[in-house]
């Protein structure tokens, strides 16, 4: 509910703080005093357009502050969105309930600013927290009336549990559903691709499967093809490298130098006499033999080398074969040997996902199917349930217009079925319309183009006492409800607005005494010229003084002794 309200340069308002309660509070005072302008102030604060129009002749800037109190369970939404802009609500200890500041500003330059539990949001934010906490019904705010998707809310709260459990069954199914259907268009998002995928990979998994790759293999046989291209000056220089160890024919024609083993040979024995001297040289000697021993090695290693040399023309054909096909597949899926075989190793892990998703998709086809059958089959209960609900709610609504003034008024609730469930939203698959023939004989017309506005204040009135109790907004504010009206109806109206805010704070804004005699508060809005502007002031009358304002609704004389008995009379009336 609203706690107060503080307007400052808004129209013709210049400073106005309004102290609200619980139950009925009603507004009056003569015409053109500024009870419009509180109701534009409290239209800013639900995301109304705000022109610089507004701002008080004179004012750089016009604003307007409210603190609502709400509950947080009942609310749950308000709090979320309030967190989510990084607003804060202050929490009544001990209560459930919270309260939360809100804030518009409208400056001359066009520019203005919205504020929510101290955070500066954008209107749409503030739109979505005041929808959830005011209902705003004029004859220029029947959002109730111009929005399906507001009237199928409207039905549903009148189904209370037997909508809302069958609501909530068809809601756990659509959410299987889609989310079932989001799996298998995920994998279908690029299937074409994934095709060429799989055929890109089979294709390099059977080539390089053939190839039946050993690593570093490329290493090795490019080894081989060089020294098996190279026979003859591996021969030569080896030859070359023989001689030198150990000689050849030719040293006898002094072709050659003497060989490394011939020096060897002589090293020793120069040796062998020098140990003899001195027995401390046996361990050199000893090393001069390990020498000739490993040289005479290596010689003999050499000339096998040597012997095992040659050019095999087939095998050198086959290993180049080998080579060139070892090149392709580096070139595909390298760059090196060792990149082929990870390469081959992963590609076997990515076929066999993009196997099972073909599987998976096979599978999902017989998921959604059946899942398919259980969300219609919730849909079409839920469609059920609200047709039940709209005959109760129809003949409620035309009971309460015939003590409205408006007894010839029928109501049609007409629901419609979407037939593509790809349509249907967490509501349902419904769509719903609310008719209205207002008079005898008028034909069925939707709300908002079948009614005066002072009858769609009455309409809402009565859809609003008819779901009385059912979760109501925390506030409702009627404009005009009253328009066209008088006498004992104008009771009525004030009766069942009454009857309205023991569920729910109610402001309403009136020029029938009938209305304003029910009111748990009063307060008269009052205009006063002064030497250069105008004041207007809002303040709460009791006493004598309401009973004065009564009368001045009444007779237009404040101060009638007639007049002031019907006001007296009236209020007895609105006690009892």
């Amino acid at each position: 509910m609203l706690e107060s309200l503080t307007i400052s340069n808004v129209g013709i308002i210049s400073e106005a703080s309004i102290e609200l309660d619980p139950g009925l509070t009603v507004l009056t005072g003569e015409t053109g005093a500024g009870k419009s302008m509180i109701l534009q102030s409290i239209g800013l604060l639900m995301g109304n357009r705000g022109s610089t129009e507004l701002i008080l002749a004179g004012a750089d800037l016009a604003r307007v502050d409210c603190e609502a109190k709400f509950n947080s369970t009942a609310c749950a939404r308000v709090l979320e969105l309030v967190k989510e802009s990084g607003g804060e609500c202050e929490e009544i200890l001990g209560s459930g309930e919270h309260s939360l500041l809100l804030s518009r500003e409208i400056s001359q330059s066009g520019r203005g600013k919205i504020f929510l539990g101290g955070r500066q949001v954008p209107a749409i934010v503030l739109k979505d927290v005041s929808e959830n906490l005011i209902a705003l019904h004029g004859q220029s705010d029947q959002v109730l009336l111009r929005d399906p998707s507001k009237q199928l809310e409207l039905l549903d709260r009148a189904g209370a549990g037997l909508v809302v459990s069958t609501k909530t069954a068809y809601q756990v199914a659509l959410r299987a559903y889609r989310s079932l259907c989001k799996e298998y268009d995920q994998l279908r998002i690029g299937e074409s691709d994934q095709r060429s995928r799989i055929f890109t990979l089979e294709q390099g998994i059977g080539e390089i499967s053939e190839l039946k790759l050993v690593t570093d293999e490329d290493i090795e046989i490019t080894q081989k093809i060089s020294v098996m291209r190279n026979v003859d000056d591996l021969s030569n220089t080896v030859g070359r490298a023989r001689e030198l160890l150990a000689g050849s024919a030719d040293f006898a024609q002094g072709s050659l130098s003497e060989s490394v083993l011939d020096q060897l040979a002589e090293i020793l024995k120069s040796l062998e006499h020098a140990c003899e001297l001195d027995p401390e040289l046996e361990t050199h000697r000893a090393r001069v033999v390990s020498a000739s021993a490993e040289m005479a090695d290596l010689d003999s290693e050499l000339g096998q080398y040597v012997t095992g040399l040659g050019a095999d023309p087939l095998e050198l054909s086959q290993l180049e074969t080998r080579i060139s096909e070892l090149s392709g597949v580096k070139k595909k899926y390298g760059p090196s040997l060792t990149d082929v075989i990870n390469w081959h190793a992963q590609a076997l892990v990515e076929l066999e996902s993009l196997q099972n998703r073909d599987s998976r998709m096979s599978e999902l086809e017989g998921e959604i199917e059946e899942a398919l059958a259980v969300m219609s089959k919730e849909a079409e209960a839920l469609s059920k349930a609200r047709a039940q609900t709209a005959k109760k709610l129809k003949a409620s609504i035309e009971s309460e217009l015939s003590a409205l003034a408006m007894p010839y008024a029928q109501v049609a609730i007409e629901l419609d079925s979407l037939a593509d469930p790809d349509s249907w939203t967490r509501s349902g698959k419904d769509q719903i319309m609310f008719m209205l023939a207002a008079h005898e004989g008028a034909k069925f017309l939707p709300l908002s183009k079948s009614a005066s506005g002072g009858e769609l204040s009455r309409v809402m009135l009565a859809i609003e006492v008819a779901l009385a109790g059912e979760d109501p907004v925390p506030t409702m504010i009627f404009d005009e409800v009253d328009a066209g009206i008088g006498g004992a109806v104008a009771v009525e109206v004030g009766r069942r607005l009454a009857a309205l805010a023991e569920h729910t704070q109610v402001i309403v804004v009136t020029h029938l005494p009938q209305v304003a005699a029910f009111a748990d508060r009063h307060l008269v809005v009052e205009k006063k010229a002064q030497a250069k502007s105008v004041q207007t002031t809002v303040a709460r009358v009791q006493g004598e003084e309401r009973v004065r304002e009564i009368t001045r609704m009444l007779s237009g004389l404040p101060d009638s002794e007639h007049g002031g008995a019907h006001a007296l009379e009236l209020l007895d009336l609105a006690a009892r």
